[in-house]
């Protein structure tokens, strides 16, 4: 029989992701989409403590300043309109004032210190090696926060930049203290604004830069969520309506290469049946007074019950106070 596609068959790796351990997810838009599944799954996981990072210096700036404690002050804050903000950080920290900006930067900058001090699996997903350097400054930024264009230089970092900065991250993280394997990608996402040449000379550079760590490193993997969205699920109807994204039901595809890559069977068992209960908890119902409704609660206390009495590392506290909630 022919046939009439591209599989891609990312590889087992030698280590499992198991919930007992903790994970913490760094950079694009992959780091986002796999890191709310593995929250989903109640495995322990820290996602993008300085919000979607894109290119490889501001990912290595949020470890450095992450492991080595440095907090934000206000001489690191830029106003923009109405709001104050870090030109390390994604606009989702912007705030009225700066007492909470910082607050809200320097809260998730100490959870992600601790993280990754514990960390047994740390992802670094490379969305781009286009930066913006403030011109006032000189420093490369994660987020132009709509400040007017002319504040910035872009620039295309050359593969010596890429890969000094990526070669770094690993002694960088023994030295601090970080015990964890570190899982490279690339996203899929293709950034277009910048062209369509300029974006794949941006992949090829950070693709060709990780392949070198990858080799030079033990403790350093890829794993292809670029090459399964380009060559497995090359076809639009795997994309979101701006032609860049990819749609839900391809971010589960590569979700389900990555169970197959990371998860051992008995992992794999268990987010199933912790998914079966998280979507029961999204139930609302009609009549909650019902008799077959209270059924219904019972058996899916019982069986978050038998989940964490089998697997003490698994926490569904918060699906079994919700059960809790409706129950008489």
């Amino acid at each position: 029989m022919e046939v009439f596609r591209t599989e891609v068959n990312p590889p087992k790796f030698s280590f499992d992701i198991h919930h007992a351990n903790q994970v913490v997810m760094i950079g694009s838009c992959f780091a986002e989409n796999m890191g709310a599944r593995l929250k989903q799954s109640k495995i322990n996981t820290l996602v993008n403590p300085f919000g979607i990072l894109f290119n490889p210096f501001s990912v290595m700036n949020a470890l450095e300043r992450m492991l080595n404690n440095r907090l934000y002050t206000e001489s690191d804050l830029v106003k923009t309109g109405d709001h104050f903000a870090s030109l390390d950080h994604h606009g989702r920290f912007n705030a009225a004032t700066e007492a909470e900006t910082l607050l809200a930067i320097n809260t998730e900058l100490a959870q992600g210190r601790k993280a990754l001090l514990n960390a047994n699996v740390v992802f670094v997903t490379l969305g781009s090696a286009w930066v913006y350097e403030h011109v006032a400054s000189g420093h490369t930024v994660a987020n132009c926060h709509k400040i007017p264009n002319k504040e910035f230089r872009k620039k295309l970092l050359s593969y010596q930049d890429v890969h000094l900065i990526l070669r770094h991250i690993p002694p960088f993280l023994a030295a601090s203290g970080v015990k964890a394997q570190v899982v490279f990608t690339v996203s899929p996402v293709r950034h277009w604004k910048d062209g369509a040449t300029e974006n794949q000379r941006s992949k090829a550079l950070l693709i060709a830069a990780v392949n070198e760590v990858v080799q030079e490193f033990e403790q350093c993997h890829y794993f292809p969520a670029y090459e399964i969205m380009m060559d497995d699920l090359r076809d639009y109807r795997f994309y979101n309506t701006d032609m860049l994204h990819p749609t839900d039901q391809a971010i589960d595809y590569i979700w389900q290469k990555f169970q197959q890559s990371f998860f051992s069977e008995q992992t794999q068992e268990i987010c199933a049946s912790v998914k079966a209960v998280v979507q029961a908890a999204s139930h609302r119902p009609v009549d909650p007074e019902s008799n077959s409704f209270q059924r219904f609660l019972a058996k899916q206390i019982s069986i978050i019950d038998e989940l964490e009495k089998q697997y003490p590392d698994l926490d569904m506290s918060a699906e079994k106070k919700q059960f809790q909630h409706y129950l008489f």
